[in-house]
């Protein structure tokens, strides 16, 4: 007998686990928000909480929506789940500054700790900025998106909901490492990534993997993951279709979001070439801040 689509949709479930870090997440930052709103403190924008709430409300629905039950039946719920925790909640929870509210939140002396403890002559500082060198995290993330895509590891994954759920937490923490430089809000560890490097950062480690794998998905005519083509049948829907449509929505909304954030990256290096540079001084204005008496230094024998 068929599952039904509608069914799928309407099936909600409780997890414990994912609920208990979605709060862990978001109750800090807006306690942090409420004290410096109290103070009219301008780290604490109502944008930035629009934003941080957005970004928290996409994690749930990839955690605690019927996405979960539909990902175990069909492969478009798994790539819905795929844009949510990569491409839209990452970059929606760094533009809220979540760094930046949750230290100025704190006591003072919790503060100040906390940031003694991140400076680069402390060990503790030293081998933060070692782990989550651009290169390293750049390369973990390529990594990352072409194992959750191996038909072996994911079918493996599929079968244990268990070891799936906290493998997908795994990305998700994979690609707010990858979207913290581009998106360049802090904590700042190292100088900020120019926006040049940042644009092909990007392109080549998120646009081009992603292109690939949607379009690859999408024109198939096998079934990519075994798991998938061993579940009951959905009303109206086969695995190849169920497939092909899901390498369309990573290919569409996932260059969406990679080509707009890569346009704006590009849109600061034109910027800065655009930006006024300070006149050279001229002879005369030397000439004219030259102390008297000296002004044979400047006109030479």
């Amino acid at each position: 007998m068929d599952v039904s689509f509608q069914s799928l949709l309407t099936n909600w479930e409780f997890y414990p686990g994912s609920a208990a870090a979605l709060l862990l997440l978001f109750l800090p930052y807006l306690w942090a928000w409420l004290r410096l709103r109290r103070v009219r403190a301008p780290l604490a924008s109502l944008g930035r909480l629009i934003s941080f709430v957005a970004g928290t409300l996409f994690l749930s629905l990839a955690f605690l929506s019927p996405l979960v039950a539909l990902q175990q039946e069909l492969l478009i719920g798994r790539a819905a789940q795929q844009i949510l925790i990569g491409l839209l909640a990452p970059p929606l929870l760094w533009l809220a500054c979540p760094a930046h509210v949750i230290l100025r939140g704190l006591p003072a002396p919790t503060r100040r700790w906390i940031t003694g403890q991140l400076k680069e002559s402390t060990l503790f500082g030293r081998s933060i900025r070692s782990a989550t060198h651009p290169l390293l995290v750049w390369m973990l993330a390529f990594s990352v998106f072409l194992l959750w895509h191996e038909p072996g590891i994911a079918n493996r994954l599929l079968a244990n909901p268990t070891a799936y759920r906290l493998a997908l937490w795994g990305v998700w923490l994979t690609y707010m490492l990858f979207w913290w430089y581009p998106i360049g809000t802090g904590p700042r560890l190292r100088s900020a990534m120019h926006p040049g490097i940042a644009f092909l950062y990007v392109i080549i480690g998120g646009e081009v993997p992603n292109m690939v794998t949607g379009v690859t998905l999408a024109f198939r005519q096998t079934p990519a993951y075994s798991y998938y083509a061993t579940r009951v049948p959905v009303e109206g829907l086969t695995t190849i279709q169920d497939q092909m449509i899901s390498g369309g929505m990573i290919w569409f909304l996932g260059s969406i979001v990679y080509v707009a954030i890569a346009v704006a990256l590009l849109g600061r290096v034109f910027r800065n070439f655009e930006a006024p540079k300070p006149p050279p001084i001229s002879w005369d204005a030397t000439k004219r801040t030259i102390a008297p008496g000296l002004e044979h230094r400047v006109l030479g024998p």
